[in-house]
Parts: structure tokens; C-alpha cells; sequence
């Protein structure tokens, strides 16, 4: 469903996964074979879709936004190997074990992809992104530093919320809050679309946590409700559509490694 979806910027999307692609390896060999990074098609393309998106509402379809696309998605890339790293240290001893499975390959697998980012942004001219990236990559590790603290794992409770607005919903605000701004939005314009890209992701965090559709119904109105101040484009009703198709929770859980 959401492959249909974003079908009219297919083409941009393709084109931010080539240039993913080509960091993927290290001389000859794909670092995916250091650190579980198995994605979902909608892991793969919702939030370089937001950023391509976020741009094009407001004027702009430059290639500029497939570079912050990929940033962005570099960013969810690492938080995603720091994440399934295990509680206890382990290192990769033995030829016979999974290097994934351990602790100090997907570490420097996630250090590489957040070293990639920062590469991006500067050697794509978009140095002025880096101070707003750093932050939501900060909020990232103080949402995983409070998930260790949390006690209970209940979605209604405040605690809960707060782990997934920092480890999710700030770099899906980021995307639409920075796509808009790449395109000159007025400050206004990128509140609104901060404000979108919130509640996009807490629904989408808390989803992909496990929750029920329930627990974000009040998110994914939200941001329906939030698109009456973004121009009544085509891009408007792709991002409503997204939206819709996270409601009716048709979020593909097979893993595919990209």
C-alpha cells in the first residue's frame, strides 16, 4: 500500500537509495555483515519521503533535499545498529558466531553511519543543518538512555511517551521541519510542519514498538489535523494518504536487508 502511495516521487526515492547504497560498502565488502540492518519497505522510504515531501510543498525539487533525505536516513540507520546491540558486552571472537550479534562491530557500524551523516551535510552544502541534526541525534540517545531507566512498558503512561518523542518523533519532525526550511518556508510554515512530523512519528513509534493502532489514533488525527496549514498541493494528499495508511496499521513488519 504505501509503495502505491509514494509512487509519484518513486523516482526520487530510488535515487536516495542509490546514493545510500554506495556508502554501504567498506573496499569490497557490505557493512551490512557487521550489524542487523533489516528494514521494512516503509524503514526504507518514510522518512526520506517526509523530507522530499516537506520540500516540494513549499517550491523546492532540487537535489539538495535527496542529500538531506539521505542524512536523515543515515541518522535513523545508526540509531537502528546502536539499537540491537546487546546488554552485555561481547566481542566477536570466534569465525563461527554472528559478528551482528555482538556489541563492538555494530557499534562502530552505527558510529559510521553518524560519521556518514555529518559527511553528507558537508560535502553536500548542507553544513547549516548540522547543529539541528546534532540535537535530534542527542534526543535520540537520551530517549535510549530513559528506555533503560523505564520500569514498566505501558504505552499510555507519560514515560513512555517521552522515550518514544525522543527516540522516533524528533527525527521525523526534523525531516519535515528541514525539508521545509531547505526550501525557504516561513517560520510559521516550519512550525506547522515540525508539528506534522511530531505526531507522524509518535504514531509510527508507537506502532512499531507493538502498541495497537489505539494508543496513536490521537497522534494520527493530529497530524491530519495539521495539514490544513500546509498549500493544498499534491504532496499534501500523499502526506494524507500516509497518514491513512498508518491509521489503518497496514505497516509491513517483514524484514528485508537492504
Amino acid at each position: 500500500m504505501l509503495r502505491e502511495i509514494v509512487k509519484p516521487i518513486e523516482n526520487e526515492l530510488h535515487a536516495v537509495n542509490n546514493f545510500i547504497e554506495k556508502e554501504m560498502f567498506i573496499r569490497t565488502t557490505h557493512i551490512g555483515r557487521y550489524a542487523h540492518l533489516e528494514f521494512s519497505y516503509s524503514d526504507k522510504v518514510i522518512r526520506p519521503a517526509l523530507v522530499i515531501l516537506s520540500s516540494r510543498l513549499y517550491g523546492y525539487t532540487g537535489e539538495k533535499a535527496l542529500h538531506l533525505a539521505c542524512v536523515f536516513q543515515f541518522t535513523h540507520m545508526a540509531s537502528i545498529a546502536h539499537k540491537f546491540i546487546p546488554e552485555k558486552d561481547t566481542d566477536y571472537i570466534r569465525e563461527d558466531s554472528d559478528p551482528r550479534d555482538g556489541s563492538q562491530l555494530p557499534i562502530l557500524v552505527g558510529d559510521y553511519f553518524y560519521g556518514k551523516t555529518f559527511a553528507f551535510l558537508y560535502n553536500t552544502g548542507l553544513s547549516n543543518f548540522m547543529g539541528s541534526i546534532a540535537e535530534i541525534i542527542c534526543r535520540i540517545h537520551e530517549g535510549g538512555i530513559l528506555k533503560n531507566r523505564m520500569k514498566v512498558n505501558n504505552p499510555a503512561s507519560q514515560a513512555y511517551r517521552e522515550v518514544v518523542r525522543k527516540e522516533t518523533a524528533e527525527l521525523f519532525a526534523g525531516c519535515a521541519v528541514m525539508g521545509a526550511r531547505l526550501a525557504g518556508a516561513s517560520v510559521e510554515q516550519q512550525e506547522s510542519m515540525r508539528c506534522l512530523g511530531i505526531n507522524i512519528g509518535m504514531a509510527s513509534g508507537i506502532m512499531e514498538r507493538g502498541a495497537t493502532v489505539k494508543f496513536a489514533a490521537a497522534y494520527l488525527e493530529e497530524a491530519l489535523a495539521n495539514l490544513r496549514d500546509v498549500p493544498d498541493l499534491e504532496e499534501r494528499y500523499i502526506l494524507e494518504q500516509i497518514i491513512k495508511n498508518l491509521s489503518s496499521h497496514n505497516i509491513i513488519k517483514q524484514r528485508m536487508v537492504i
